[in-house]
């Protein structure tokens, strides 16, 4: 027993220095002490605030902000700007607050400096100090006079989306070999992340064991149960098969994916993920699952091929997909639960506003399998047997 113990012991302490190595809390509070020359129980609140200007001034901000008085306000560019002192390129006050000082905070609690700063003692959190948030908020009241409004990701319309799931499936009819493979389930993964309204990294993590197939080959329904925004719950969705009413289905493009591994690189789909990692030779990556910028950039790489880029990230297929449940009718009720969205002011920053001009909804019915005569009972016990890619057998 006392070697079991060790081993999930040394298998945790691992877990911690992979994360540790990952924290970006670490990252800021060592820049921070090299650039103040003071160890982490020194440091005054006059150092972070000189840190911080530091972050403004030295062009690792992307946003643009204009002087008040610049004659060029709202231009996305700093090329005939009088003052360049005045008007640079900086962190918004929101990617500064959350970004930086709030790590920050972190690794002062993780040292037990808490609680209210006081600069006479120079006791306490430097970064919940009021010249700390005065700077806050002044960054505020800079980008407000400049017109700058927080970004987001750029939305996947409808239209391109349709225009780039078909220049995917050319794509995969002109190749061969692994590289036909692997774009085959890279336009699954897109496929399915618009379709769902998830993050595209979240696909990653869709086991092959929890997908499950509606009767009559009507959809599939998805047991996830990590993402951002899971972590310590799950969350049962599903879509349905569009392949009659629709340029493309989701659920179709799957399926086809998952042939496809079958015959090329015999793929079970018995246990492991619904989209692995993949090598050059077409054996499976175990232990490494899609990264957040491996997905970045393979989506630029195939947007950019088909003259389709314009800044798309992979989070534009939550935006993009969540416009297009409420087009379609779903109502906000029903687009927020799909997409695991627990606050409707999310919602509504993904909606870009259309909830404010059709907040009734359209005139549309969703097409599904009836089963108001089944019992809830019976039915949860019948899907437990309906894994989607588990066999070979006949068609649900």
């Amino acid at each position: 027993m006392q070697i079991l113990i060790n081993k999930r012991r040394t298998q945790f302490l691992d877990h911690l220095c992979v994360k540790k190595r990952q924290s970006r809390v670490d990252v800021y509070i060592g820049f921070l002490k090299d650039f103040s020359g003071k160890q982490i129980y020194d440091i005054e609140d006059s150092d972070v605030l000189d840190f911080l200007i530091l972050k403004d001034v030295n062009g690792s901000g992307r946003t643009v902000v204009h002087h008040r008085a610049c004659p060029r306000l709202g231009s996305a560019s700093l090329e005939y700007c009088l003052d360049k002192t005045k008007c640079s390129s900086r962190h918004t006050a929101n990617s500064m607050r959350i970004g930086i000082v709030q790590k920050l905070r972190k690794g002062f609690e993780e040292v037990g400096r808490k609680g209210q700063y006081d600069p006479t003692m120079a006791k306490g959190d430097p970064t919940r100090s009021k010249l700390v948030q005065e700077y806050i908020a002044y960054k505020h009241l800079e980008q407000g006079e400049s017109g700058i409004k927080p970004k987001s990701a750029r939305s996947m319309h409808r239209i391109k989306m349709d225009k780039f799931m078909a220049n995917l499936k050319l794509e995969v009819r002109g190749r061969k070999g692994i590289v036909k493979l692997r774009i085959a389930e890279r336009r699954a993964m897109y496929a399915f992340c618009y379709s769902a309204i998830k993050r595209l990294f979240g696909a990653g993590n869709i086991l092959a064991h929890n997908t499950i197939r509606m009767p009559n080959n009507a959809g599939l329904v998805f047991n996830v149960t990590w993402d951002k925004t899971l972590r310590m719950d799950s969350h049962c969705f599903g879509f349905l098969c569009v392949k009659e009413v629709e340029p493309w289905c989701a659920h179709c493009i799957i399926d086809e994916w998952v042939a496809l591994a079958r015959e090329m690189i015999h793929l079970t789909f018995q246990d492991g993920l619904l989209f692995p990692r993949l090598n050059y030779d077409g054996t499976v990556k175990h232990g490494k699952r899609w990264r957040a910028k491996d997905i970045s950039d393979s989506l630029e790489r195939d947007l950019k091929r088909y003259h389709l880029y314009e800044g798309e990230t992979p989070h534009s297929f939550r935006h993009g997909g969540t416009v297009d449940s409420l087009k379609k009718g779903k109502n906000l009720e029903k687009t927020m639960c799909l997409a695991y969205m627990k606050s409707t002011s999310t919602a509504k920053i993904y909606s870009k506003g259309i909830t404010h001009l059709f907040p009734a909804g359209f005139d549309w019915k969703e097409a599904g399998v009836d089963t108001s005569k089944t019992d809830e009972v019976d039915l949860a016990c019948q899907m437990q047997a309906w894994k989607a890619f588990v066999s070979e057998g006949p068609t649900m």
